[in-house]
């Protein structure tokens, strides 16, 4: 399964259309809801991209983790995660993180967004796409 993760080539843009077309179809209503939150993983090493000394709200503390920002939908026929995106603190981007980035295979043209940005930037391709009706 690791093996698959890693080395599998996929388009994640389709799956995550065709996902959308799925969720739309089993609990999608004019009137659901698109809902943002952010969550922290603990991190022992600094291998994993954009770990981080940073606030980790499951834990209620500064530590060293992870930390995701996820687009939620509900309504009344039920609830399901949408999207996500990978917080990178602003640290990761110096240059003294280049072999970091490099490592992790993060795109080189990636920029510093805040997790506000990435929300509203989940939001707008969301509601572009065009598939998961919300009010």
């Amino acid at each position: 399964m690791q093996r698959f993760i890693t080395d599998a080539i996929w388009d994640e843009e389709q799956m995550r259309w065709n996902y959308h077309h799925l969720l739309a179809d089993e609990m999608g209503e004019p009137d659901g809801v698109l809902m943002f939150d952010e969550t922290g993983f603990v991190k022992k090493g600094t291998d994993s991209v954009g770990v981080a000394r940073q606030y980790c709200g499951s834990l209620g503390k500064v530590e060293n983790c992870q930390v995701g920002v996820f687009a939620a939908y509900a309504s009344r026929r039920g609830y399901a995660l949408v999207d996500k995106r990978l917080f990178m603190p602003e640290q990761w981007f110096s240059e003294d993180h280049k072999e970091r980035r490099a490592k992790g295979n993060v795109p080189e043209d990636l920029t510093f967004h805040t997790k506000p940005q990435l929300a509203a930037a989940m939001l707008q391709a969301i509601a572009h796409e065009g598939l998961v009706p919300f009010k």
